[in-house]
């Protein structure tokens, strides 16, 4: 069984690697070296350094959502560690284990669970993924040229309503999952108790106020993401509109769902190509644009991580045979 566990994770690895592989080879094809450097050197420096700090304020509103899912029990400067912990866990770690790493950062400590901070993040992604396809849908008749914008977008917004009434739901209604897990080869008795510890982490969200909180925060992340985006195309193209930001946003970040290396290379700019291909942005103008964002959120996140780290003591080598470690700890106890 462990054999055939690490067969697995190694072929996923090695997929990630050629996807990301192609799709690096096929962009700077398409875009070609001389093109995609003279567009580089055409950017505007002062809106480079506008989205640095646009992108500063982004993390701190994605500490603060993270905080409050988590009810307040940490700090906000501990969560603001823990999450640049993560980013530089995932540009250098495979399997996407930054979240992993963030949750045994946090949870380790004294009156923390790990499951219990896993599940926060859970619920932070499931907000990523529902403010996305409601942008998704909600952008796509501007993308379309769709006649008779304004009725479809807010029957769009139902969507989005939607979307996050059934994640409320969720939330405030776990019996719907358990009985779920009831049906789950092993039934109860493999699954509840790792159930019951994640299921601390969501009791916080039943909380109304808190919910609404989070998902604030969250939709403010976005916002200023999307504005860094658009401040990053400004610095090569001045007409560039708010609406290709948002779609490039919400490609990329559905983009990451695709296996790849560690800091999603390849795919990032495959999908944020392909994004801006759409509004008739020149392929060497659209990696470059690409590449600037992809490098400064990589760039940033890592140095902001490795920091945290440092003044923790702690080391990626020390961490990540933590991460096993857990893993492999709680993998037991569900096969128990």
């Amino acid at each position: 069984m462990a054999m055939s566990r690490n067969s697995r994770r190694f072929l996923g690895l090695l997929l990630g690697i050629l996807i990301s592989a192609v799709a690096l080879y096929l962009v700077l094809r398409w875009a070609g070296w001389e093109p995609l450097l003279a567009a580089l050197k055409r950017m505007d420096v002062r809106f480079l350094l506008l989205a640095v700090v646009v992108y500063l304020a982004s993390m701190l509103a994605r500490t603060a959502a993270w905080k409050t899912m988590l009810n307040n029990q940490y700090g906000f400067g501990r969560v603001l560690a823990a999450l640049n912990e993560g980013y530089l866990l995932n540009n250098v770690l495979p399997w996407r284990l930054g979240e992993v790493g963030r949750a045994v950062l946090l949870g380790r400590h004294p009156g923390g669970s790990i499951l219990s901070v896993l599940s926060s993040i859970l619920v932070e992604r499931l907000f990523d993924l529902a403010i996305a396809l409601g942008l998704l849908f909600a952008l796509l008749p501007h993308v379309a040229g769709i006649p008779n914008v304004p009725r479809t977008g807010l029957s769009i917004a139902v969507v989005l309503v939607i979307i996050i009434a059934v994640l409320w739901l969720l939330i405030r209604k776990p019996e719907w999952i358990e009985s779920v897990f009831s049906r789950l080869p092993g039934g109860e008795k493999r699954w509840m108790p790792a159930w019951e510890r994640v299921r601390q982490g969501l009791q916080a969200l039943q909380d109304p106020r808190l919910f609404f909180t989070s998902l604030g925060w969250m939709v403010l992340t976005w916002t200023l993401a999307g504005v860094e985006y658009w401040l990053i195309m400004r610095a090569l193209i001045p007409d560039a509109e708010w609406i290709w930001a948002f779609f490039m946003l919400t490609i990329t970040l559905l983009g990451g769902a695709i296996p790849s290396v560690p800091g999603y290379f390849g795919v990032f700019e495959a999908a944020g190509v392909l994004a801006l291909s759409v509004f008739d942005v020149p392929t060497a103008e659209a990696l470059a644009i690409t590449l600037t964002i992809h490098g400064m959120v990589y760039s940033l996140g890592s140095l902001f991580g490795f920091i945290a780290l440092m003044n923790e003591g702690e080391t990626i080598s020390g961490l990540y045979r933590d991460i096993r470690k857990w893993l492999s700890t709680a993998s037991n106890q569900q096969t128990d």
